[in-house]
């Protein structure tokens, strides 16, 4: 089908579902009921489902309100597909950051833990009759079942958990990462002349990811190494998060 044909029937199939709902459909319940799949249109016709609902008559404020749980799980199902695994906190992190269409990582991380995130993207594929997707949850959840059987008996020198910190030099933020933030704070001490601070940490089962996430966020104000220049939204930004597990 052309673009043109395509649209045409996406918003004629819009204006079927809101007659029927009584409300324009969430793009989760319009892709299960006619078979149309996000990328068909996302970038080629419209940007967002949004714009897709204003072009069929419906303004913003007819659609607005909690995104539903078949949505965000849906846009997890479609990340996984992109990524051909399922993804964990930095890849949600990253992804809520770049994509104006994904759900916010820190509401996904609050509605659930990564691993009944996983069961719950898995119990939805199920439904869709996605196997690629079901794989993917199913390989989540055995590798992080399996770790999580190791670390029941957590000790400090565990190196699966640790920290992602923030520490101020002056007008500088060093973002890195550590098992043991007295010790790491110490060795950035004795390692300068002046003294410095611990801003923030956050603790974190992916220590490497997060960091990796962070200093691309930051990239634009990188001084050299691990050390940027950061205006105050930013620190904002990364003293929000206490933990992500």
């Amino acid at each position: 089908m052309n673009k043109g044909l395509l649209k045409a029937e996406i918003l004629r199939q819009i204006k079927r579902l809101a007659d029927e709902d009584g409300s324009p459909p969430g793009r989760a319940r319009f892709q299960n009921a006619t078979g149309i799949k996000y990328h068909e249109w996302r970038g080629l016709i419209w940007r967002t489902w949004s714009d897709a609902l204003e072009e069929a008559g419906f303004t913003p404020k007819s659609f607005t309100g909690p995104i539903a749980a078949d949505v965000v799980l849906t846009a997890v199902i479609e990340l996984a597909r992109q990524l051909k695994r399922f993804p964990n906190s930095s890849d949600l992190l990253f992804e809520s950051s770049n994509n104006p269409e994904f759900p916010s990582a820190k509401t996904i991380m609050q509605r659930w833990k990564m691993t009944e995130l996983a069961d719950a993207v898995r119990a939805l594929s199920e439904n869709l009759g996605d196997s690629e997707t079901i794989a993917y949850s199913v390989g989540y959840l055995a590798s992080a079942r399996s770790k999580e059987s190791v670390e029941k008996d957590e000790t400090a020198s565990n190196e699966s958990i640790g920290y992602v910190y923030m520490i101020r030099y002056g007008k500088d933020f060093k973002i890195g990462r550590t098992s043991s933030l007295t010790r790491r704070s110490r060795q950035v001490q004795i390692e300068l002349p002046e003294s410095t601070d611990l801003i923030h940490s956050i603790l974190t089962d992916d220590p490497a990811g997060i960091e990796a996430y962070w200093h691309r966020r930051f990239a634009s104000y990188r001084g050299s190494g691990e050390w940027f220049r950061l205006p105050k939204h930013e620190v904002a930004a990364f003293k929000k998060w206490a933990k992500i597990l």
